[in-house]
């Protein structure tokens, strides 16, 4: 069995040797690492001329969701596993993972946050260990809702087998700057047959100032919407399989969406909004916005109040 280390790296010699460091140090042998620099502009690229058992792709700026698409094209392990260049794998990751592996097409394991302002690192081991669920759509349902530290979608808490990626055409979308984790775990966890999880932490996500999942800007904003309306697209007209779980996430994301003042749904994301209500709350928020948006956002700050 091998595995494929995917690593996009934009301006990330601050934190890039880190990165690859705990991965060579790794006690497997049977792995390969790629490193896809995405357009950097400060000395990333020559930080990593002093790798040479590393495969490196240059190319121009293009965002996290290009730049693993463009590893996983030449990517020949068995299986793959996403690392972001200012995260690291714990010592002894892939010797503890490899043994565990059986064929699956998704391997889901623990992780531990580190807080680069505080100096703290907390694990977080999965509480189920060598389980497997008949298929993603399970575990999806299972789990999506669940308020974790580690957010459900990140995609570096779990290793992908890769000819099930590709017998299924799994990617991200090219051009995504945000929620481009949402919407390939989703789809990956809708075609996955097979899904086991151990309690290993394997992964340390650091925490640090200015990373993209805590920035905001329009060109951000934007991918998350677009986001939203592939996921509706998609599912709201698919027929048997349990859409609870993904109806509650739609509709989350409406009422965060119409909750922003100044953001406005057309005709059809109406209709695709009142569609996923399926709780009494969501509905309750749905009629509330659809009367006037003016009434959601002094309801959310009545609620606010009160907790």
């Amino acid at each position: 069995m091998t595995v494929t280390i995917i690593i996009p790296a934009y301006n990330a010699e601050a934190y890039l040797q880190r990165c690859l460091d705990s991965i060579l140090s790794q006690d497997f042998n049977g792995y390969e690492v790629i490193v896809i620099d995405d357009g950097s502009t400060d000395g990333t690229a020559a930080l990593l001329e002093g790798y040479p058992q590393v495969k490196v792709i240059h190319q121009e700026n293009q965002g996290m969701a290009t730049a693993r698409n463009r590893g996983l094209e030449v990517a020949q392990g068995d299986y793959i596993l996403f690392v972001d260049s200012d995260d690291k794998l714990m010592p002894h990751a892939l010797s503890n993972l490899a043994p565990q592996i059986n064929g699956e097409d998704i391997i889901g394991f623990g992780s531990s946050i580190y807080n680069e302002e505080t100096q703290t690192i907390t694990h977080y081991p999965l509480h189920t260990t060598h389980y497997t669920l008949h298929t993603g759509w399970d575990y999806f349902n299972c789990h999506r809702l669940e308020a974790t530290p580690v957010h459900f979608v990140c995609v570096w808490q779990r290793a992908y087998r890769r000819a099930f990626l590709e017998e299924c055409g799994l990617r991200f979308v090219n051009g995504l700057r945000r929620a481009e984790d949402d919407l390939f775990t989703t789809m990956v966890m809708l075609h996955a047959k097979s899904v086991k999880t151990i309690a290993n932490s394997l992964y340390i996500y650091h925490v640090r100032k200015g990373s993209i999942t805590r920035t905001s800007n329009s060109k951000l904003d934007a991918d998350s919407w677009l986001v939203q309306q592939i996921l509706a697209d998609t599912f709201i007209p698919m027929q048997g399989i349990d859409k609870t779980a993904i109806y509650q996430v739609l509709a989350s994301n409406y009422i965060n969406h119409i909750s922003v003042k100044g953001n406005t749904l057309t005709p059809t994301e109406w209709k695709q909004f009142h569609q996923v209500c399926i709780t009494s709350r969501h509905r309750r928020l749905y009629y509330i916005a659809h009367i006037n948006p003016s009434l959601l956002h002094l309801y959310n700050r009545l609620c606010s109040s009160l907790r």
